[in-house]
């Protein structure tokens, strides 16, 4: 039977402080064109699921009549 190690409060700290270093150096912030995209996608997308659930909505109600 293999024994697992229990990490300590503090060694979990440690590495996600090391972890969250590591993402902070790799990332960049994005250029305004494709902030810009993003933001259209995600507006257009939120839409269309709002449209979705509207349509669903209205059918069901109007099928429960």
């Amino acid at each position: 039977m293999k024994v697992f190690s229990i990490m300590k409060i503090s060694d979990i700290i440690k590495r996600l402080r090391e972890d969250w270093k590591r993402i902070i150096s790799v990332a960049k912030k994005p250029d305004k064109d494709s902030f810009n995209y993003s933001i259209r996608l995600t507006l257009l997308v939120m839409a269309v699921v709002g449209l979705i659930a509207y349509i669903v909505q209205l059918t069901t109600s109007l099928i429960i009549r």
